[in-house]
């Protein structure tokens, strides 16, 4: 089941055309994924206690430009699970129109905090992971 959040596109986040600077998208898909885990139960304050989750790859498509003030949904699901790893899949959509704004993804290995070594997706986090092929159907 994806997970949906929103957010409204801040001043801070535009450039000199009130376009939303590219790099604010890999900042938007964060609170994607955040949202994801926390809505599952699991809150990043309590995810980085029991395991660290780096992003070791990442890209984005820009289909429109947003702009200041625009409300935007973003949907968050994730696409592949291996062993030690997994991705998460994006689709920013504009919150009034419905226009596909950008879409990316990114990658996460599982690190063991104290040692930092690569792990297995433990149990716990791979229950709430889910894989779903594609994008969800628009509701």
């Amino acid at each position: 089941m994806p997970s949906e959040t929103t957010i409204r596109v801040r001043y801070k986040d535009t450039d000199v055309m009130g376009i939303v600077y590219y790099g604010n998208y890999l900042t938007y898909f964060e609170v994607g994924r955040v949202e994801y885990l926390r809505e599952r139960g699991y809150p990043m304050s309590e995810v980085q206690r029991k395991i660290h989750l780096p992003v070791v790859e990442a890209s984005a498509k820009y289909h429109r430009p947003a702009r200041l003030d625009d409300l935007l949904r973003i949907r968050t699901w994730v696409g592949e699970r291996r062993r030690a790893s997994f991705t998460f899949h994006y689709a920013v959509h504009h919150g009034e129109t419905h226009v596909l704004i950008a879409s990316g993804q990114t990658r996460h290995c599982c690190l063991e905090p104290e040692s930092q070594k690569l792990v297995s997706v433990p149990e716990w986090l791979g229950t709430i992971l889910p894989v779903e092929k594609g994008e969800p159907p628009e509701d």
